[in-house]
């Protein structure tokens, strides 16, 4: 348990402390911002622990989800809506 031992305790505590997963958030993100430097950031809205970074991720499936959910009533209310007047010229041409 010496050195190997030693590395694998140190691995396991940067996983507990999200070291890790801030590192590889913060290498994605740098992608995107086509490599400014570090201090260059006007406002920080990334989240800080892994907690945020999932909690934003179902928050985003759930956008997305609502969007799907509110388009298909959308196309229902206007279906409705077009029903409902083909019904009234229907009546009005003396067609039953």
């Amino acid at each position: 348990m010496n050195e190997q031992g030693q590395e694998q305790e140190q691995e396991r505590e940067a996983l507990r402390q999200g070291v890790r997963l801030r590192a590889l958030v913060g290498r994605g993100w740098e992608r995107e911002r086509g490599g400014q430097a570090a201090g260059e950031r006007a406002v920080d809205l990334e989240p800080g622990c892994a907690y945020g970074v999932v909690t934003r991720q179902k928050v985003d499936d759930l956008i997305s989800e609502l969007r799907v959910i509110r388009g298909r009533l959308d196309s229902l209310f206007t279906l409705m809506v077009g029903a409902i007047a083909l019904d009234l010229l229907l009546r009005l041409a003396g067609w039953q």
